[in-house]
């Protein structure tokens, strides 16, 4: 759901009279761990969707709740940005889900067609099933919202947070007051 919270942020920022240039002006402290972490993601995701290992069976696990690690410090460093703080906190859910899961985000079956049930048996790659089991299943993947012309989509708490901080986040700073960060320019 975050690129469509971020397209949708995009349309409302411009149309309230935002601009998309600022966006470039915001100076964001770690930010190099945004793409190292989405990084780590991909390459757990991917190796499980390609049937190899990327080491002993921890590895995976701990890479994926490491990722969220990475984009937990980035959020921290910039607390002082608009919805930086429920973004931090939603991405604080997600890898608290994650880490006490085995390092893999439970989702619910229910909405899942039956070939992703069966991909998701065997627990590997960045999702598992929810079951009996799961623990904290309340922050598990499992809501469902309908998305015209996308589908089904699910989410987790710390999903909702993380869009409506990036929300916040790119609307402050495409149309508010600079009360954000931005980079010096300097002028000679």
């Amino acid at each position: 759901m975050l690129i469509e919270t971020l397209v949708l942020v995009l349309v409302v920022g411009y149309l309230k009279g935002g601009k998309f240039i600022n966006l470039g002006q915001l100076d964001l402290r770690g930010v190099w761990l945004i793409p190292f972490a989405f990084i780590i993601q991909m390459a757990v995701y991917w190796s499980a969707v390609k049937g190899f290992r990327l080491g002993p069976g921890w590895v995976s696990p701990v890479l994926h709740t490491l990722s969220y690690l990475l984009l937990l410090v980035m959020a921290v460093l910039n607390l002082s940005q608009p919805g930086m703080k429920l973004l931090a906190l939603g991405i604080a859910l997600n890898g608290l889900v994650i880490a006490v899961n085995s390092g893999l985000m439970p989702v619910d079956p229910t909405f899942l067609p039956a070939a992703s049930r069966l991909a998701l048996q065997p627990g590997e790659g960045t999702h598992q099933l929810l079951t009996g089991a799961t623990r904290l299943s309340f922050l598990a993947d499992r809501d469902l919202l309908y998305i015209p012309a996308l589908g089904q989509q699910l989410f987790s708490a710390g999903d909702i947070f993380i869009d409506i901080g990036s929300f916040m986040l790119v609307f402050g700073v495409m149309t508010g007051p600079r009360a954000y960060r931005i980079r010096s320019v300097h002028r000679h």
